[in-house]
Formats: structure tokens, C-alpha cells, sequence
């Protein structure tokens, strides 16, 4: 009897395990084929759509061997919408809210007082991503302040745009080039040059770009979404400037700079989910009036952006 009893046991088993492994290979054979796919990650908008982000920037400050000393971090929204989709235009308008500022001594905690940027409170542009033109020169910085704030919103709204949304267009990203897991193009914009102009504090810019890649990493589950990853990598890029600080003031810059990042597209939709820039910057700093030889500096930066609901938009 207990030989039957164990005998029984092992063909119920047995059933359990060939009665289960279809199920198994089904659900393996359909990961794999996901994995296998061919994707449209190009930046997909219907006209009225109207979606909200939140982006957070942090700047870490270090000395000449690369040590941080203290930090800056911004914080801002923006309401994006889409006012016109046909053969010529891709139109999408941008409003900002709720910018502000903070600084800490620490590398790392929380920042103890924060300070409104009121003047982005409304500023607003458009950008035709079908036009031959880059969005800089659509953009009217005429209300935001010539100063250090200022031009670091104004770097905000680049990085919003230029890293998070002109790498899925085809001008700008040859986005049509990443459709499957593991595609890996140059992007369009290596070795290209530009400028950053933001007089009278920043003039004589420019900036030439290194190489520059896009790659199509995989496929994760983000908030109930799936979603592609896209990672961009931009290496041994050239930028200088001339900062004037005052009247009096003025120091010549050089730098190099290395940054790479993710993007995070529901398939489902198209949609940005989330993002990420990091970079690292070694900068050379010359003013023959105030220290002899060149000072050396290192930077460091974080940017994050993520979708967020209208009620959180509206609600500061």
C-alpha cells in the first residue's frame, strides 16, 4: 500500500510538471519574441495631447582633483502639449512653472532652504520638430535673467529637449536606425559645433561635439508600462566660453566634457516615462589679473526628468 501511495505521488507529479511545461515554454517563447521585435521609438505625438514632467538638475562642485565640495540643485515643471501634427509641422508648446533653487555644503542631504525662481513662472515657447532649424533659435530668452540662475534654467530647457526629445527624431537622432534590442548607431549630432551665447554673461561659446551613440538597451517594466530603453553615451566633447561676472570680471573657460544617459519610452504610447543625464566635466579656468596660472576645476552633473500628473502640476 505504501509502495502504491508513492508510485501515485510520482505520476501526479510527473502529470503536474508535463501538464505545466507548455504554459512555461509559451510565456518563454512570447518573452522571446518581445525581445526579437522590431519597435517604432521615434517621438510619436497626436495633436491636444497634453502631458506634465518634472525635471531635477544638480550641480556638484569640485576642486582640482575632483573631490565635491558643496552642490546646487534646481528643480522645475512644464506643461507640454501638442498643437499641430501634419507634413509640415510637428508643433508642441512648452509653459514652466515652479522652478527653484537650492545650495548645501554637503555633497549629499537634504538642502535646507529653497528659493522660487518666479521668473519661469509662465515662460513659454514652441518647437517645430519637423523644422531645419535647431529649437535654440525659436526659443525668446528675452525674461530670464542674465546671470548664474538664469543661464542655468536656460541649460535646463537644452537638456529637456536636446537629450529627451530630439534623439527620438530623425533629423537629430536617426531614430528610424534603432528598432530592435542591441541596435547601436552614431548619432547624427558627433562632431557637430554650436554655441550657447547668453549675453552679457556667457559670449564667444562653443562647443563641439565628440563622439555620440544611441543604443537600444532592453525592455523593462516601469510603472505598469513596458518600456524601451534607449542609452546615449557622448565622450571627449570641447567647450569654452568667455564669462563675464561684472564689468570688471572676466574669465576665459575651456573644458571637456563626457555624459550619457537613459531614456525610458512606454511602448504602449510613445511616451516619455522617465530620464536621465550624467555628466562630468574638467574645467580650465584663466584670469591672469586674479591667479597667475590656469586653475583646474571639476563638475559633475545629474539630470533627471519623470512624467507626473496634472494635479502635481497644478499644484503649487
Amino acid at each position: 500500500m505504501k509502495r502504491l501511495i508513492i508510485i501515485l505521488g510520482m505520476v501526479l507529479i510527473i502529470v503536474f510538471v508535463l501538464g505545466s511545461k507548455p504554459v512555461s515554454l509559451l510565456g518563454h517563447q512570447k518573452e522571446m519574441a518581445d525581445l526579437a521585435k522590431e519597435y517604432d521609438l521615434s517621438l510619436k505625438d497626436e495633436q491636444d495631447n497634453v502631458d506634465y514632467y518634472q525635471m531635477r538638475t544638480i550641480y556638484y562642485h569640485g576642486n582640482d582633483l575632483g573631490i565635491i565640495q558643496n552642490r546646487d540643485e534646481y528643480i522645475a515643471s512644464f506643461k507640454r502639449e501638442v498643437l499641430k501634427i501634419d507634413q509640415d509641422a510637428h508643433l508642441v508648446k512648452y509653459i514652466w512653472k515652479s522652478s527653484k533653487s537650492g545650495h548645501s555644503n554637503k555633497p549629499q542631504g537634504e538642502i535646507a532652504e529653497w528659493k522660487a525662481l518666479s521668473f519661469s513662472d509662465g515662460f513659454t515657447y514652441q518647437i517645430n520638430f519637423l523644422s531645419p532649424d535647431y529649437f535654440l533659435s525659436s526659443i525668446d530668452i528675452t525674461p530670464i535673467p542674465k546671470d548664474l540662475v538664469g543661464m542655468r534654467f536656460w541649460v535646463k530647457i537644452m537638456d529637456a529637449h536636446a537629450q529627451f526629445e530630439l534623439l527620438r527624431t530623425e533629423p537629430h537622432g536617426a531614430i528610424s536606425k534603432v528598432k530592435k534590442i542591441g541596435d547601436r548607431i552614431i548619432s547624427p549630432g558627433a562632431n557637430t559645433t554650436g554655441g550657447w551665447d547668453f549675453p552679457p554673461l556667457i559670449t564667444d561659446s562653443h562647443f563641439t561635439n565628440g563622439g555620440y551613440e544611441t543604443i537600444f538597451t532592453g525592455i523593462c517594466l516601469l510603472e505598469g508600462k513596458k518600456c524601451a530603453i534607449l542609452e546615449y553615451i557622448n565622450t571627449d566633447s570641447i567647450l569654452g566660453c568667455k564669462t563675464q561676472l561684472n564689468p570688471n570680471m572676466a574669465f576665459e573657460q575651456k573644458a571637456t566634457s563626457n555624459f550619457w544617459g537613459h531614456i525610458y519610452v512606454d511602448l504602449e504610447s510613445g511616451k516619455l516615462i522617465k530620464g536621465d543625464l550624467y555628466e562630468y566635466v574638467v574645467v580650465q579656468v584663466k584670469n591672469p589679473q586674479f591667479f597667475q596660472k590656469p586653475l583646474q576645476l571639476f563638475e559633475r552633473r545629474l539630470v533627471e526628468i519623470w512624467k507626473i500628473q496634472k494635479k502635481e502640476f497644478e499644484k503649487d
